[in-house]
């Protein structure tokens, strides 16, 4: 790849770097009357320069088509472009361990869950399992003499089901994802098909919440979503410097024990956001966008590094070869506390539990709103009956002011994010947390 890197210095590129992607990917998908598999394979180059300060890109699936003039050529802007510039480095790595089973071991494996959910819940009327894995290889190459190459793979397990009782309908799901090798070998699918009955058997017979402002306990797949969605894009620089976060970096929004990160690894099974060197070949390292109650850095790519002045964090992604990287998060969420988790629901006279959202939106200003597929009122410090067609909402800034606990206990949850149409793996999670009031509703 250097001879085409040093064909762009001729060209009379400032710098010039170029990715190249292997991905073999199987997706099987049953439900109660069909069975679909797919598996294919695909790989390509992706090639960018910096010419008069504008960048250039060019795609291309095949090393022959390899076109440094196009790319040159392709540059354009307002010649403002200034990136963070790093020394040689030659390594390679592998994320996970490979697991080998055909896609038709696979199926048989996501057959027999069939079976199980026919006998999961009398209620239900249909399913969906869908099972994806994804075997990667990728090489990145730099004009500053940086040659990096990563393998790995991720599986994912998803359950959807739809029961009905009566004239009340009811959807539940569950996921879980890893990048350790084969999601079935690492999670036990019977805890996840009690989850599953559980949210559903809750959807079709709780109580609507009573709606108002109320003492919460947030378990760790809420508190990621809160982390990830409320918070998490707010501090990707791209977005930053025209939000409200920016404007509060250095000064306090949270409690002394409440501390946010994002980090390119953890040692979880479920750090689904797992990256060593981001596709604009950084190492990635930890960002703490909260740091005991105060607003520290951002997430940031070469570019944003250089504008920001601060060290680069490895947050450049790219859906794909043919994609550019942006700006995105990996494994956010929230450290734990020291509270035991029976302190969180000791106090609370009158709130509500939620356990595991199943949606919501969120918008720049910092408002949020989550849909809970799994929630609980609490009456005097005890967990009482399970609640459906429930919603909290609030404004990120304030809601983190108003966390008064933070549980030693700790998880991640996994999927994917989307931004400007491209899709990445990530986790988010943290601790149980208690909040000293919330807005609660029906949806």
């Amino acid at each position: 790849m250097f001879e085409y890197l040093k064909r762009a210095e001729i060209l009379g590129a400032t710098f010039a770097d170029i990715r190249y992607e292997k991905i073999e990917s199987r997706s099987i998908t049953i439900t109660e009357e069909r069975k679909y598999l797919n598996q294919g394979e695909e790989e390509g180059y992706f090639i960018r320069i910096i010419q008069n300060r504008n960048f250039g890109f060019k795609s291309t699936n095949k090393i022959s088509n390899i076109d440094i003039e196009d790319a040159i050529n392709s540059a354009y802007g307002d010649e403002k472009v200034n990136i963070v510039f790093l020394p040689s480095k030659h390594d390679r790595i592998t994320i996970g361990k490979r697991f080998q089973k055909s896609i038709e071991e696979e199926a048989k494996d996501l057959e027999k869950i069939k079976e199980y959910i026919g006998n999961l819940h009398e209620s239900i009327r249909s399913f969906t399992i869908k099972y994806y894995e994804e075997k990667f290889h990728k090489e990145y190459y730099s004009t500053e003499d940086r040659e990096l190459v990563s393998e790995g793979n991720i599986s994912r397990l998803t359950i959807t089901v739809v029961g009905r009782e009566s004239n009340i309908i009811a959807e539940a799901f569950d996921a879980v994802s890893t990048h350790l090798g084969y999601v079935l070998d690492i999670f036990d699918i019977n805890e996840i098909l009690e989850r599953v009955r559980k949210r559903l058997t809750n959807q079709l017979k709780g109580r609507t919440a009573k709606a108002g402002q109320y003492q919460v306990v947030l378990a760790p797949e809420v508190v990621g979503v809160f982390t990830h969605e409320a918070l998490g894009h707010l501090a990707e620089a791209d977005g930053a410097l025209d939000g409200i976060l920016y404007k509060l970096k250095g000064k306090k929004i949270a409690p002394d024990f409440v501390n946010i990160s994002d980090l390119p690894t953890l040692n979880h099974n479920k750090a689904f956001g797992t990256l060593i060197y981001d596709d604009e070949g950084v190492e990635g390292r930890e960002v703490k966008i909260i740091e005991n109650g105060i607003v520290r850095e951002f997430m940031t790519d070469r570019y944003y590094s250089a504008y920001l002045g601060q060290p680069p964090t490895g947050n450049a992604r790219a859906q794909s070869f043919r994609d550019p990287p942006l700006i995105r998060m990996r494994n956010t969420y929230m450290k734990p506390g020291d509270a035991e988790l029976e302190e969180l629901f000791e106090s609370i006279k009158e709130g509500y539990y939620m356990v595991s959202p199943i949606g919501g939106e969120t918008s720049p200003d910092g408002t949020f709103q989550f849909s809970i597929q799994e929630g609980y009122r609490i009456e005097n410090g005890e967990i009482k009956e399970p609640i459906r067609n429930v919603g909290i909402s609030g404004y990120t800034i304030e809601t983190l002011g108003k966390i008064e606990l933070v549980s030693k206990k700790f998880d991640l949850d996994t999927g994917y994010c989307g931004k400007y149409g491209q899709v990445v793996p990530v986790s988010d999670g943290g601790p149980y947390i208690r909040l000293s009031s919330i807005k609660v509703g029906g949806i």
